[in-house]
Parts: structure tokens; sequence; C-alpha cells
């Protein structure tokens, strides 16, 4: 019997550590753009082509449905989440007001080792820019976004904006399909970025606020 329960107990241990494993590739997917919105996860593809069972698979759906990203239909499976305009401008709103306050606390208490971070996450998205690769360059800059909430020190924010930024993912990489507009991207992260460098909080917050303003803007715009 004791033999059993611990048997259990290990290969539940198993099991967590692969929904996470899943859950990044699948994250990674819908951030990629290779899940679509509305697209039902194939719990027996994944199943077989990772070589694992479906329950990890599951638990995984179950977490990105907690950050909003992922949809569970009883009986029919689980899904890529689909955002309608309105909240996706709510979400904007609101991480305009995130991305504001993290720029300004970033930019208070960065160190070097921190400015030399958002630094290499700069220097990857002018790559991807002059390769015209939409899908790193959408990556990298979601690490700058990311960084510069880290530099911030606060956890509660880092928290509240990953649920934020998740959901918006998919319309903010549409918005980056549009001609030249990498380049303008780019140019904004820029600036963000050497306000940060030298310290100046008040631009820091003011240009990020405006970044994010922007794509809004492009959203209503694409949607008219």
């Amino acid at each position: 019997m004791q033999s059993t329960v611990i048997n259990e107990q290990v290969q539940t241990v198993k099991n967590q550590s692969l929904s996470k494993v899943v859950q990044q590739q699948l994250e990674n997917m819908i951030l990629n753009g290779e899940l679509a919105p509305g697209e039902r996860i194939n719990e027996s593809y994944l199943s077989s082509h990772l070589q694992i069972s479906r329950a990890p698979i599951r638990e995984a759906c179950r977490q990105l449905a907690q950050y909003g990203m992922v949809e569970t239909r009883t009986g029919k499976g689980s899904f890529v989440c689909q955002v309608d305009l309105k909240e996706a401008i709510e979400l904007y709103e609101i991480r305009g007001a995130f991305d504001a306050l993290a720029a300004e606390q970033a930019a208070s208490r960065a160190s070097e080792d921190d400015i030399n971070a958002l630094e290499q996450h700069i220097s990857q998205m002018e790559e991807s820019e002059k390769a015209n690769d939409r899908v790193e360059y959408f990556s990298s800059n979601l690490k700058f976004h990311h960084q510069i909430v880290l530099i911030s020190r606060n956890s509660a924010l880092l928290e509240l904006y990953s649920v934020v930024l998740k959901k918006l993912s998919l319309f903010r990489q549409q918005n980056l399909s549009k001609p030249n507009q990498m380049a303008d991207s780019l140019a904004q992260h820029k600036g963000i970025f050497a306000a940060i460098k030298t310290k100046d909080a008040t631009k820091a917050s003011e240009l990020a606020r405006q970044h994010v303003e922007e794509a809004k803007q492009r959203l209503l715009e694409a949607k008219q």
C-alpha cells in the first residue's frame, strides 16, 4: 500500500513537471501565431508528438486558462481564446498604466547590469528588424518589456502585467505586420531605453505610455 502511494506521488510530480514544459510550449505557439485565436488545441496530436499522456497537456491548458489565453469548453476540448475589440482596448488602457509605472520605477532602480540586459534586447530587435523577421522581433519585443518590469523590482506589478500582456499578444503581433511598423516600434523602444539609461523617470514613463497608446490607435484603425 505504501509503495503504491509513493508511486502515485512520484507520478503526480512528473505530471506537474511535464505540464510546465507543455505550458511553455503552448504559450510560445500562441505568442508566435502558430496557434491562432479560436483554434482547437489537439491533445491527441500533442500526446503522440511529445510521447506523454494527456494529463499534463490538460493541466497546461488549465494553467493557460488562468492567463486568459486558453478556453476550455465542456465536451469539446480546449481552444485558444479570442479577445474582442472592446476587451482589447480595455487591456491596452491597463497596460499603458502598467508600462508607465514600470518604466518610471526602472529608471530609478536600474543597475548597470540591468541596462546591459535591456541593451541586448534592443540589439536583438535591431537584428530582427533588419532581417524583416517579424516573429523574432515580436519575441525580443516581449522580452524587452518584461525586462523593464523585472527592473522595476515590483513583484505585484510583474504578476498582473504578465496576465495583461499575454492576453494582448495576438493583437500586438498583428500590429507589427504593417509596413515600416517594426522600424517605428524599434525607434520607440530605443527612446524608452535611453530615458531609463539616463535615469529620466518622467520621460521614461511618458514614452512608455505613449508607446502603448499608439499601439491601441493602430488597433482601432485596423478595425475600422
